[in-house]
Parts: C-alpha cells; sequence; structure tokens
C-alpha cells in the first residue's frame, strides 16, 4: 500500500508538468501492479518483486535474511528495460525499473529500486518501453553506476521474456 502511495504522488508530480508527463502518468497506472504484487513460487527461479528488493536499507546497507540469500543466485524480476545503450530496437545492457521511461523523463527510483542488467554473452534483447517484461539473471546485490543513476543491483541477464502475471495455485 505504501509504495502505491508514493506512485500517486508521483503521479500527481507528473501531471503539474503538463502533457508529456500525462502521457507517462497513464502507463504508471496502467501497470502499477506489474511490480507490487505477491510473489508466488515459479520453481527453481526465486521470483522477486520491487517490494523484496526494495527491504535494502539505503543508509545503512542492512537487508532482511530473505534478500541476503538470494544474493548470487537465479531470480526473476518484472519490470520495464530502460536501455543503457544507443540502440532502441535491442540491447544487451539496460536498467530494469518498477515502471515505464523511469529514467528517462522522470526522476529516477532510488537505487534500491533499480537493477542494472548486462545479457551474458552480449545477448541483445528487443526494447519496447511500455511493456513488462520478466528479466531472470544471477542477482548480485552491488551498487553499480551508470549514465542515469546508480543501481543497487546487478544482474548478469540470460533471459528476458514478456510479462505474464503469475497465476496462484487454487
Amino acid at each position: 500500500m505504501k509504495s502505491w502511495l508514493q506512485m500517486t504522488f508521483v503521479c500527481l508530480g507528473l501531471l503539474a508538468l503538463g502533457s508529456p508527463a500525462v502521457h507517462v502518468c497513464r502507463l504508471v497506472l496502467g501497470y502499477a501492479t506489474v511490480g507490487f504484487t505477491e510473489a508466488a513460487d515459479s520453481g527453481k527461479v526465486t521470483t522477486l518483486m520491487w517490494e523484496d528488493l526494495q527491504q535494502l536499507d539505503l543508509r545503512t546497507g542492512n537487508m532482511p535474511a530473505s534478500l541476503k540469500k538470494v544474493d548470487g543466485t537465479v531470480v526473476r524480476v518484472p519490470g520495464f528495460i530502460i536501455p543503457l545503450e544507443d540502440n532502441d530496437q535491442s540491447v544487451s545492457e539496460f536498467l530494469l525499473v518498477p515502471f515505464p521511461m523511469a529514467c528517462i523523463h522522470v526522476p529516477a527510483p532510488p537505487p534500491n529500486l533499480i537493477v542494472h542488467v548486462k545479457m551474458d554473452k552480449g545477448k541483445k534483447v528487443p526494447v519496447n518501453f511500455y511493456d513488462p517484461v520478466w528479466a531472470q539473471g544471477q542477482l548480485k546485490i552491488q551498487t553499480t553506476q551508470n549514465m542515469y543513476t546508480e543501481a543497487s543491483y546487478f544482474m548478469t541477464g540470460l533471459a528476458v521474456s514478456p510479462y505474464q502475471p503469475e497465476r496462484k495455485a487454487p
């Protein structure tokens, strides 16, 4: 609930900026549940949601044991791609963020809500700024700097696929 409230304030700020921001705001509202839903068991690969990643305390570096446990393991995280390369069609390095266009037209999210992804062996993945994806790879809890901002997480990407909500068992 706290994250939804934060997103609402971000959206109100975007509305005050004018028409380009209204477009981004509609996208944020349309996809707000992508990063802020409960994680479900998906077999061998751990699913992390943004509320899990947000538990890393930026001031102290403290984190819950559940987050420490996934450091260095293969996980999957839903989000939106922000390219770190000049090509807007396909990239091998990008930021994964909880809402579309997060680092381009609006202030960047805090570092504990950004995953810096570099695809294994330079594999290219298609870019669509508005469509959510699942990024899967080996996650490291480490700070990285890039042209837009700082990220608290680094992932060696293994696969990127279109986002589909997880189905909970009845």
